[in-house]
């Protein structure tokens, strides 16, 4: 049998996924001619149709040496070691092979949608993602009607989090091909992420008209519910996901939220384990040392307990250390450093020992991330330990900010002194619900005549800065809040304080100080629902949004509470 015959058939094999069989024939032609281009084009080709890119790149390269310069076959051998490198995490060399082929001068589309996924695939973190973006605008030009470009398109648009122009993208997918749930599903991402949620339903219901069986449009369909406040019907949904997928972290972790919220608490903290796994899961620090399962003996032995999540968490949870400490545990506690002046005021004792995250720790016997103690300690609604106050400030401190404060604003006719945190990280994802510009506070100085108004964050955003820089009583306490040991300080000078849900609002609960808490119409999990005040912290009151988005109705009710209710000045 001559070379052509033998390639006919390989081919033919290849074809009918005989990809063995197509080999076995490959490796017989090449034994009498190793440099036959062809043969090691699909022998490549085979390899890479079962998943074995090593020796797919390989092969391909092989091909590539003993093609003649300018040969026409060159092109697709180079496309297929591109995909080879790519699959093999090679996205630099992959990138190079594409950046090539189109620098001289090659105009398919496909090698510019490679390109692009390549150099994605380079920084995961976005960094390239505006290139990317242009590779594939390159496609568009050459194929226009390609609805899967598009939609890669808005993906890339959504990481950028230029949402409206992800969801023209996605909708010009839509347009051109309806039948993919996959762009539904993320057409309605696009929508929830514009806080468009009863927008987004629709698209994950048409998503599941084409495919009931996808698990992660339930999931998506539960959030999107859940910041409408359906949260039964969110239930629904994501116990429909776990049906699919028993396993689905992220059902997992969004049913443990819902109930969580609607204060089904033991039925929800198991679920809420699976917060270390999933989408965009942090890491589980000190994986090596054994987990306290609540069930073993704490007496004699010592236990790590460390942060997780953000500083309000930290804050919340560590009122679980004095009961670590009174069953005889010897405790580590690990925390931020800009937290262990805050944590040194917890109720001494020298069995408590404090360190920075990152910090070398002693030899322990336990480890538990500090969110995870409401679970083996069986917390349920009603025996939530408040015990609060269970942090102080440091009165060293604590007199220093009253000098400072009496010097900006002395305290004359007795007037009340107001804090007021308008706004926390804003690299939180929800930072966008849960902090109100400092202006929109303007109304509350109109509830009376004795008010003094003290801002009290560091990092002021620019915005809010300019506003505060022209109202007469108001004062600025950012500057020389060097950590939260400071701002305990600074917030035990007030008589109140009135506060966006951060950090903020944990720290004066923790510290038994009176505070009024705006929260969205959707809030995060412990605030529950349909209540004014928290469980968690005795001498904190609740101000809700009454519609999505809106503040007025909150600062409003605050105003009113502020004219009738306030706390007498010191």
């Amino acid at each position: 049998m001559n070379a052509t015959e033998t390639l006919r058939q390989a081919f033919q094999l290849f074809e009918q996924e005989r990809y063995a069989d197509a080999e076995q024939a490959l490796f017989a032609l090449l034994e009498s001619d190793p440099a036959n281009s062809q043969a090691l084009h699909l022998l490549g080709s085979a390899a890479a149709a079962q998943g074995r890119f090593e020796e797919a790149a390989l092969a391909l390269q092989r091909a590539l040496r003993v093609l003649p310069a300018g040969a026409r076959e060159a092109l697709a051998v180079r496309y297929k070691l591109g995909r080879a490198f790519y699959e093999l995490g090679r996205f630099e060399d992959a990138f190079l092979l594409y950046r090539e082929l189109i620098e001289n001068g090659q105009r398919l589309p496909e090698l510019f949608i490679a390109a692009a996924a390549a150099l994605q695939a380079l920084s995961p973190s976005g960094k390239n993602d505006g290139q990317a973006i242009a590779l594939l605008d390159e496609a568009l030009q050459l194929q226009p009607d390609a609805a899967d470009t598009w939609h890669r398109k808005a993906l890339l648009q959504e990481r950028g989090k230029a949402w409206q122009a992800a969801r023209a993208s996605m909708h010009r997918a839509l347009q051109l091909d309806g039948r993919q749930a996959v762009y539904w599903l993320d057409a309605g991402l696009v929508e929830h992420a514009l806080g468009q949620f009863e927008e987004a339903l629709k698209f994950y219901d048409q998503a599941l008209i084409l495919d009931p069986g996808h698990a992660d449009a339930h999931v998506s369909r539960g959030t999107s519910l859940a910041r409408l406040r359906q949260y039964d019907e969110a239930i629904d949904s994501y116990r429909r996901a776990l049906a699919l997928h028993p396993d689905d972290a992220d059902a997992k972790l969004n049913l443990a939220l819902s109930l969580l919220v609607l204060g089904r608490l033991r039925e929800a903290w198991p679920l809420y384990e699976w917060r270390w796994e999933g989408r965009g899961a942090d890491p589980y620090r000190h994986a090596g040392i054994p987990a306290w399962n609540g069930a073993s003996v704490l007496l004699g032995k010592r236990i790590l307990l460390w942060a997780e999540q953000g500083h309000g968490d930290t804050i919340q949870f560590s009122r679980y250390v004095q009961q670590i400490l009174e069953a005889g545990a010897q405790v580590v506690l690990e925390a931020p450093a800009a937290l262990l002046p805050l944590m040194a005021g917890l109720p001494p004792s020298p069995q408590l020992q404090l360190a920075a995250v990152g910090e070398p720790l002693p030899e322990v016997d336990y480890q538990l991330p500090l969110m995870s103690l409401p679970l083996v300690c069986n917390t349920a609604y009603d025996a939530i330990p408040a015990g609060a106050p269970y942090l102080r400030a440091e009165e060293r401190r604590r007199a220093a900010w009253a000098a400072r404060i009496d010097a900006i604003a002395p305290r004359a006719q007795k007037r009340l002194r107001v804090g007021i945190v308008c706004s926390g990280n804003p690299g939180n994802a929800n930072d966008g619900r849960r902090s109100i510009p400092l202006r929109q506070f303007a109304p509350l100085a109109q509830a009376r005549g004795d008010l003094a108004f003290f801002v009290v964050q560091p990092d002021l955003r620019e915005a809010d800065a300019a506003w505060l820089a022209g109202q007469a009583g108001w004062h600025e306490l950012g500057e020389g809040i060097e950590d939260f040991g400071d701002t305990a300080a600074a917030l035990s000078c007030m008589d109140l304080l009135v506060t966006v849900d951060t950090a903020a609002a944990h720290l004066a609960g923790a510290l038994g100080l009176p505070v009024w808490i705006a929260l969205p119409f959707a809030p995060d999990w412990r605030w529950f629902l349909n209540r004014h005040d928290s469980p968690w912290y005795p001498t904190a009151r609740l101000f809700r949004q009454q519609r999505a988005g809106q503040w007025d109705d909150a600062i409003l009710a605050i105003k009113a509470a502020l004219a009738v209710s306030a706390p007498a000045p010191e």
